[in-house]
């Protein structure tokens, strides 16, 4: 995921079948006369009537979530633009390290531990830290992910530049977020990018499993 955070001017900041048809066949009156002999023989009628056809139960299922996104990993290489100061555009972060869970009900975690993002503005190192996590809700198409905003997060940021420690900030559980990647996944290996720079690839763990 893209999603960075974000801090004042020259601060930080991070933008992290078929349904049978129920026709009912009725038969047309069907009255037979016997002439067998001299003899009065009694006429018969019969109906004959069908039974209607049994309405099949609807199978249709839902389509589930791409089998090959559920699972754990961990990004190995990623590049994510950070609005690192307020009044300046931009600024291209390189990181690995962040780790993911996507699970089959729709459900994910995203964490990381001392993670470091690295950046440079004039010459000066910048670093992004970030610590914690976030549980989030996701769907996704064989082609995309979206991402829907935190339902639960204990996550920080720390920013640092030349002068060391600028500032510290929380993750709101509340912010909202509404995301949607690109993404293509094969096996053990899943490179996600999207238009506004985002680029990550991403490695298969054992945490969680292996689906796909």
């Amino acid at each position: 995921m893209s999603e960075s955070p974000r801090l004042p001017a020259r601060s930080v900041v991070v933008v992290l079948f078929v349904i049978a048809g129920c026709a009912v066949l009725a038969g047309g009156g069907l009255t037979a006369a016997v002439l067998a002999d001299d003899r009065p023989r009694q006429v018969t009628s019969v109906a004959a009537g069908r039974p209607s056809p049994t309405v099949r139960e609807d199978t249709t299922r839902p389509v589930g979530p791409p089998l090959c996104l559920i699972g754990s990993w961990r990004t190995v290489e990623e590049q994510v633009m950070v609005k690192f100061y307020t009044n300046e555009d931009p600024l291209p972060f390189t990181t690995s390290g962040r780790a993911y869970e996507f699970r089959p009900d729709g459900t994910g975690t995203e964490r990381m531990d001392n993670v470091v993002f690295h950046g440079t503005f004039q010459g000066n190192e910048l670093r992004l830290v970030g610590n914690g996590f976030i549980d989030f809700t996701w769907t996704a198409t064989d082609r995309a992910i979206t991402y829907s905003s935190p339902t639960r997060s204990e996550f920080t940021w720390a920013y640092y530049d030349q002068r060391g420690l600028v500032e510290t900030q929380t993750i709101p559980s509340e912010q909202l977020r509404h995301e949607v990647d690109d993404y293509a996944c094969q096996g053990t290996q899943l490179l996600e990018s999207n238009a506004r720079g985002y680029r990550s690839v991403w490695a298969r763990t054992a945490g969680l499993g292996v689906y796909g």
